[in-house]
């Protein structure tokens, strides 16, 4: 018997004999093979008799070989120990969760807060430029109708007495219709900033006759030659493409080379189109809503053409890279271009060299 149980097996059999006890013992020890070393657990368990004086005169009871089942339960606790711990470790890992979750939770309820508001200042922002805009069409265009009207009619009524003074009033008549159609541009640009394309099917190669027909008379001019491909069908607003391809078209007549340059080269505008890959998109294009594919449709002259380190400039509102006597506009047309492809999740790029015409890149989400 192990040493350290020897105490404890004599404790059990002391109490089991003594006098008016019950007699029963029930102790567990552990024993040692004298060859093998060898530890076995016992269990034993009895009862003392006692005689007519009350003195145990015998003892009676097993012993059980319970190694088994106490290496059993051992292991069984081990394991449920073991068990318990990754529990815990469990539990406290899904605490730390919830507290980022609640954390996640509470930025994202901010950032819908944030959101709205800022939605809500976007919202009367538009309403404002709205507003402005009425103002423009109306309450500004008004004056100026006055004073080419009076114009018109001192030059018809007067002008053989104005001597040079007809010259200024002319000069004063063509800043005033300029004036006019700047304003009707910028409405044209604030109606475009305002209004998002709603998600209509749009047949481009409508779109386009609509604007060759539009623009007939301006063709007929130049002696234009204009080449249209098949074009597809695009989720967009009609009325928004229609302007977008019309300033693109507008643009390749204006700055034709028969109309400053080389009247021995007739202006030659194709229209096609092509699918692109999101991966193979011009590096620097960044399309305002991502799609695995783009629509490219293409406008391509044989004009004046322009050197590249101006592309980005001729996007931005009232930058002309010509004088307003060599060739009329606003400068606004190409900043509704951009507008009306980012309201179509999309983008827009120019290539182009001096003298060899240019190449606009229209990019639709498909």
């Amino acid at each position: 018997m192990r040493q350290t149980d020897l105490p404890l097996v004599q404790e059990a059999i002391t109490k089991a004999i003594v006098p008016g006890s019950s007699g029963l013992y029930d102790i567990e020890y552990t024993v040692e093979a004298a060859q093998t070393g060898q530890e076995r657990i016992l269990r034993a368990q009895g009862k003392a008799f006692f005689n007519a004086e009350g003195f145990a005169y015998r003892l009676s009871g097993t012993v059980q070989d319970i190694t088994e089942q106490r290496n059993a339960q051992l292991a069984l606790e081990q394991q449920v120990q073991q068990r318990t711990e990754e529990l815990e470790a469990i539990n406290e890992e899904l605490a730390a969760n919830n507290e980022e979750l609640i954390a996640a939770s509470e930025e994202v309820m901010q950032a819908n807060q944030r959101l709205e508001e800022a939605n809500y200042l976007l919202t009367r922002s538009n309403q404002n430029l709205e507003q402005f805009a009425y103002i423009a069409s109306h309450d500004l265009q008004e004056p100026l109708r006055k004073v080419q009207q009076f114009g018109d009619l001192l030059i018809n009524r007067y002008g053989t007495q104005l001597g040079e003074g007809r010259t200024h009033l002319e000069r004063m008549q063509v800043a005033a219709s300029r004036m006019s159609r700047l304003i009707k541009d910028l409405l044209a640009f604030s109606r475009i900033s305002t209004r998002p394309a709603p998600p209509d099917s749009v047949a481009l190669s409508q779109v386009i006759n609509r604007v060759l027909d539009s623009l007939a008379v301006a063709i007929e001019e130049a002696k234009a030659e204009i080449l249209v491909d098949a074009l597809p069908t695009v989720p967009g607003d009609a009325l928004q493409l229609e302007q977008l391809f019309q300033n693109l078209i507008s643009n390749a007549l204006k700055f034709s080379r028969t109309d400053k340059l080389d009247r021995g080269h007739p202006p030659r505008i194709i229209v096609r189109t092509h699918q692109v890959l999101a991966s193979d998109l011009p590096a620097l294009l960044k399309p305002t809503r991502l799609s695995a594919m783009y629509q490219c449709i293409e406008v391509i002259d044989n004009g004046i053409g322009f050197d590249e380190k101006y592309r980005d400039r001729i996007f931005q509102v009232f930058q002309r890279l010509h004088g307003k006597n060599e060739f009329a506009g606003t400068g606004i047309g190409l900043a509704i271009c951009q507008k009306v492809v980012t309201n179509h999740g999309g983008a827009i790029t120019v290539t182009s060299k001096p003298g060899q015409g240019a190449t606009f890149g229209v990019y639709l989400p498909v």
